[in-house]
């Protein structure tokens, strides 16, 4: 996809701008492979997904945007490149929320109303096949919402 001003869209999947409230938790090299093999991230049904969650001190960020590939955090702790996090997004039309396994590709911070600021764009490694179908159709109707307010 090339905008008005030439520039190359590298990603695979349409960013759509939405500010939706996530926790997440960073992962170490152990829970990263146990949680990447664990057949139920791809299998289970929405429903037993918080078994595979253990309890964990959760921080708190928001989404910029978000696409089938990706979402990029807005949060007020770190992120590192390169490392993995199990991001919890609760979508509004939605009771349960979904579980999403990702790796950071991009890390930064900014300074703003006196504070700094992190983000980070991560990609998603793992998801349920039920909770990315409800991120698609969030997603699609999101799209056509932003649209039609045009």
């Amino acid at each position: 996809m090339v905008d008005q001003q030439g520039w190359m869209e590298q990603r695979k999947h349409e960013r759509v701008s939405t500010t939706l409230k996530v926790s997440y938790r960073i992962l170490d090299e152990a829970e990263k492979g146990q949680k990447l093999q664990h057949p139920n991230y791809q299998q289970t049904t929405a429903d037993k997904l918080p078994q595979l969650s253990q309890k964990f001190h959760a921080y708190h960020a928001v989404t910029r945007d978000i696409s089938e590939g990706g979402l990029s955090l807005m949060g007020e702790r770190p992120f590192t490149n390169g490392g993995h996090v199990e991001v919890t997004l609760q979508l509004p039309q939605y009771k349960a929320s979904l579980t999403i396994l990702a790796v950071v590709m991009r890390a930064g911070s900014f300074f703003e109303m006196g504070k700094t600021m992190y983000n980070a764009g991560v990609k998603i490694a793992a998801i349920n096949a039920e909770d990315m179908k409800k991120l698609s159709n969030y997603l699609l109707a999101e799209k056509l919402r932003q649209q039609a307010s045009r």
